[in-house]
């Protein structure tokens, strides 16, 4: 598949069909984040990766009980892991931007491998950490539901390329 189509294809998908995404499939998704950029190449990322409907379940109730996080067939924790107080020079944190990267490789080879995912933003960081064991240092950047969506969603549309662009100036 060449990028343009899958940039094309992939959508956020919320809803799903109820059934386990192929261990091969997971280890090429989480590949692919593991392959992303990150600030000073330092990779600084954690992924846990729920297959279990029980913690899916509970992981549900700290996400406002939305229910692609239970009937995905796994969903994938995005943790950075160190030095989160770093700020760039252009005066942004480096680890959003670091994760959202990871999420989109991830997202993509999902996509590739005849998946549907989703980003998540809306859950108790710090109630999913304690749920997970994860440590306190460690920030919980998103959730992305991985799963063979049920086909009824339309990908929503976007802006034109003339809306969104211009050169050399705003």
């Amino acid at each position: 598949m060449e990028v343009m189509e899958a940039l094309r294809g992939r959508q956020s998908v919320k809803r799903y069909l109820n059934i386990p995404v192929e261990t091969e499939k997971l280890e090429k998704i989480l590949e692919a984040g593991r392959l992303a950029p990150s600030a000073y190449n330092h990779q600084y990322r954690r992924f846990i990766v729920l297959t279990d409907p029980a913690v899916k379940k509970e992981v549900r109730e700290k996400a406002g009980a939305q229910p692609m996080v239970e009937d995905a067939g796994a969903v994938i924790v995005l943790c950075a892991t160190e030095d989160t107080d770093f700020v760039m020079r252009c005066g942004e944190k480096n680890y959003p931007i670091d994760a959202a990267l990871c999420g989109a490789y991830m997202m993509l080879e999902a996509y590739e491998q005849g998946l549907g995912t989703c980003w998540l933003g809306a859950f108790d960081a710090e109630a999913v950490k304690r749920m997970l064991g994860i440590p306190e240092d460690v920030k919980v950047v998103t959730m992305i539901p991985v799963g063979y969506h049920d086909g009824t969603q339309e990908r929503k549309p976007r802006k034109s390329l003339e809306e969104i662009t211009s050169y050399n100036r705003y």
